[in-house]
This record gives C-alpha cells, sequence and structure tokens, in this order.
C-alpha cells in the first residue's frame, strides 16, 4: 500500500477509554439524541439524530465531556461498570472499618470504666 493511502493510527480510542480508566471520579456514560436544525429533516417532527454517546465527569465547577466513538461504547461501558463496582466495594469496605473502630472504641471505654 502506498504512503498515502495508509490510514493514520487512531489515536482517539486510547485516549476515550484512557479517560475513562484515568480520572479520579467515575465518569458517567451518557446518550445524546440531537436537532441537526434543517427545515426538511427528520428530526423536526421528533426523530432525532443519534445516538451518540459522551463521558460525562466534572472538574471542580467545571463539567466536562468527551464522545466515544460507536464502536468503543461497549469497552468503555465496561470501564465505567468497573469502576462503579470498584467504588462501591471500597465504600463498603471503609463503612465496615469504620464500624469495627467504633465498635472497639466503645469495648475500650467499656474496659476503663470497669
Amino acid at each position: 500500500m502506498p504512503e498515502k493511502m495508509k490510514r493514520p493510527t487512531p489515536r482517539h480510542i486510547p485516549a476515550t477509554l484512557e479517560v475513562a480508566k484515568s480520572l479520579y471520579k467515575t465518569p458517567a456514560l451518557v446518550c445524546h439524541r440531537v436537532r441537526c436544525g434543517k427545515l426538511t429533516c427528520h428530526c423536526v417532527e421528533g426523530q432525532r439524530h443519534g445516538p451518540y454517546w459522551f463521558l460525562h465527569w466534572r472538574e471542580g465547577a467545571v463539567q466536562r465531556r468527551r464522545y466515544v466513538r460507536q464502536v468503543d461504547v461497549e469497552a468503555v461501558r465496561a470501564v465505567v461498570v468497573g469502576r462503579r463496582r470498584d467504588d462501591r466495594e471500597m465504600r463498603r469496605a471503609v463503612a465496615l472499618a469504620v464500624a469495627d473502630l467504633r465498635r472497639m472504641r466503645t469495648w475500650l471505654r467499656d474496659l476503663g470504666a470497669a
């Protein structure tokens, strides 16, 4: 294949997955349907264009989003679901540890009072 006809390497595919993996907060994967604004288009009567998938997250007071290609939606969804599961397990482990510490403090307080 001649040099001009080679396709460029897709750099945005890992970038979207990397964003989903590396953000300090778990992003949300959101589907949007849009109107194009043309008067003769079918989207004027209600059936919008799409679905277009985006990762949404917040950096301080600023809301950010990044487009996810249709072929990457399932991979990104798997990352988001995995991160949510891990976050939920971490919160559960922290809650159990805090409960154990409270029980130990109560037990030590009861030992000191006796």
